[in-house]
């Protein structure tokens, strides 16, 4: 699979990010020749341009699926894919056409990349910080490999991560184990819900087949015990590799979670690296403690 850094204005991706519906999207352009660069399921990145006066580095905001290569007048741009050329009404993509391009007939033809399943990275992604080579010289975008496209995608989620730490651990596991949901509000769905429930599910099943109880693996508060009806059933699944270490099709299985108490899940997450199990027992054991 490969993947394509297109650069792009960022009122252009603003108003695309603000559409909640948009099934297809046009990355339109001047240049009518054949787009080449990407075929039909790979990716497309946006490059964002800064606002005028600001020199900072440009950071990739978002992604889509490449679907296909069209030729058309700027009107039939308009009447196939309307907000999806990144304008509200057809009176501002024509203007703004004709003032980059000196385009004033009806039947000119534009270049139009269509793309679908549109999804904003939570945190923009500076390539700098990435081994992907990307320089100021290019004028419209640049092909990148299967590697470096990975990369791209891995290092938009360590920055969630990074930032939303006690939210890492829920967060999103399916991609890396099928790939990208079609349908952008899909995409959507399985990135801001937790990870598979039914992993989770089963997991506790068989650790209470084994165990005959559910109990914290580091330190073994039982919640049931303490709690009556109200913790019966009740522990936390943390799974043990971090997203960000996870390759691309990379798939979670019952034995990379391990059950524990929301004190000790807590105290796994509070470093980085993350605390192992054990490396967390040896500390309550240390101060000579057994429970949280």
């Amino acid at each position: 699979m490969r993947g394509y850094i297109g650069i792009t204005a960022r009122n252009w991706f603003m108003k695309i990010a603000e559409k909640e519906n948009l099934k297809e999207i046009n990355f339109w352009r001047k240049n009518i020749n054949n787009f080449k660069a990407i075929s039909e399921g790979d990716y497309f990145f946006f490059l964002v341009k800064n606002e005028k006066g600001i020199k900072e580095e440009r950071p990739v905001m978002g992604m889509a699926t490449f679907k296909r290569y069209e030729v058309l007048s700027p009107y039939e741009a308009w009447i196939r894919y309307r907000e999806g050329n990144g304008y509200e009404d057809k009176q501002s993509f024509m203007a703004q056409i004709k003032a980059m391009y000196g385009i004033n007939k009806i039947d000119h033809k534009i270049g139009c990349i269509i793309l679908s399943d549109f999804y904003e990275f939570p945190e923009p992604v500076y390539l700098s910080k990435t081994p992907v080579s990307f320089k100021k010289s290019i004028v419209s975008g640049k092909s990148v490999s299967d590697e470096e496209l990975q990369v791209i995608i891995e290092d938009s989620f360590k920055l969630i991560n990074e930032s939303k730490e006690e939210l890492s651990e829920f967060k999103v596991w399916d991609m890396y184990n099928e790939g990208f949901p079609e349908g952008k509000e899909v995409f959507k769905q399985h990135l801001m819900k937790e990870r598979n429930r039914g992993l989770v599910s089963l997991a506790k099943k068989q650790f209470l087949e084994t165990h005959g109880k559910l109990f914290c693996e580091t330190c073994g508060f039982d919640f049931a015990e303490h709690y009556g009806d109200v913790g019966e059933g009740y522990i936390e699944a943390h799974h043990i590799k971090p997203l960000s270490e996870m390759h691309m099709n990379e798939k979670t299985r019952v034995e990379d979670l391990m059950m524990v108490c929301s004190n000790c899940h807590r105290m796994i997450h509070r470093k980085k690296p993350w605390l192992t199990g054990d490396e967390l027992k040896n500390l309550l054991s240390g101060r000579g403690d057994t429970k949280c």
